[in-house]
């Protein structure tokens, strides 16, 4: 009967003692426990502009499978030949119209913006070049 008591009396000595604990510990407010910051969030559609360059030149091969052309042009007063990669996203336009990949052919003349992009160039925009002599529309 004593071990009964005793085992009664310390159950209710440990509640009283946990819940003295958890008083002393107030909540923490859900509005103080988020960062604060000092500047605004840039959307995601504002990241940082990429370096845009650009290079002009002969077009060597066109891979239609790979998706990328190698084009001989000068950079720097040196003769390069550069290959660029071509997504979906790639626009390759001939004067005002749009066109596709399978229009590029060898020795057309084009004009590239690209960005470089894990260690490859990326063409973002393909100009073919629109030979002044040609017959005009009446």
């Amino acid at each position: 009967m004593k071990k009964m008591l005793l085992l009664v009396i310390l159950l209710a000595l440990v509640s009283i003692v946990s819940v003295a604990i958890a008083i002393q510990r107030p909540a923490p407010d859900p509005a103080s426990a988020a960062p604060v910051f000092t500047e605004p969030v840039k959307p995601m559609t504002e990241k940082k502009m990429e370096k845009m360059e650009k290079f002009s030149g002969l077009i060597e091969k066109v891979d239609k499978i790979g998706k990328a052309i190698v084009v001989r042009g000068k950079m720097i007063n040196e003769e390069k030949l550069l290959t660029f990669a071509i997504n979906d996203k790639t626009k390759i336009t001939k004067g005002k119209t749009t066109t596709t990949l399978g229009d590029l052919k060898k020795d057309i003349q084009v004009s590239i913006e690209y960005k470089k992009e894990m260690n490859k160039m990326l063409a973002v925009t393909i100009e073919v070049s629109v030979p002044n002599d040609a017959p005009k529309k009446i």
